[in-house]
């Protein structure tokens, strides 16, 4: 056991060893938060640096997330404009999917729902239409909203006009509305 009496590990300063052991015989150091509360962690936590705090980061990492992330209408602005591939994806494309005849369909998600874009022969004209519904859908949101927010820049929460943005799947076309005027 190494004496961590006052090292600083994050915002934790260990004060002494406690008798407790975790069940690979870790010592638990009690420890003192830069909040003021106190908390018990093992060595191994510490040393590792898998606990900088008694939980107040998690907690203010936690608030601070609605300051960071823009939801509109359940829709959050960073992820449509930070789109990555997935690893757990079979297709190699996002949104397209192999189907038991050969074929392939590609769908879009939005607001809570899915929209089938439609079935094609080959993989490559798939994923030009989902590529497709995605400038019109995800792109057309984001630009959509970005406009918004420059139109009400400034503007008493009260005085701000509603940010509309809706689709439509009609005849196999999808339709945008999107009210942003002021």
């Amino acid at each position: 056991m190494a004496d961590l009496r006052g090292r600083r590990f994050g915002r934790l300063v260990a004060l002494y060893p406690t008798d407790k052991r975790d069940k690979k015989g870790c010592v638990y150091w009690h420890c003192r938060c830069d909040c003021g509360a106190e908390t018990d962690v093992t060595e191994d936590s510490l040393t590792q640096g898998n606990s900088q705090s008694c939980g107040c980061l998690k907690r203010e990492a936690q608030q601070a997330i609605p300051t960071r992330l823009h939801r509109v209408d359940g829709t959050c602005v960073e992820w449509l404009e930070k789109r990555k591939h997935r690893s757990d994806n079979t297709s190699g494309f996002r949104g397209v999917y192999p189907l038991k005849s050969g074929r392939y369909r590609a769908a879009i998600g939005f607001k809570g729902r899915r929209y089938t874009i439609g079935s094609y022969d080959s993989f490559e004209a798939a994923v030009a239409a989902r590529l497709e519904a995605e400038e019109l859908i995800h792109n057309g949101f984001v630009k959509a909203w970005r406009c918004w927010q420059q139109q009400n820049a400034g503007l008493p929460e009260a005085q701000r006009l509603p940010f509309r943005f809706e689709v439509q799947k009609t005849d196999g076309h999808f339709i945008v509305k999107a009210d942003t005027a002021p």
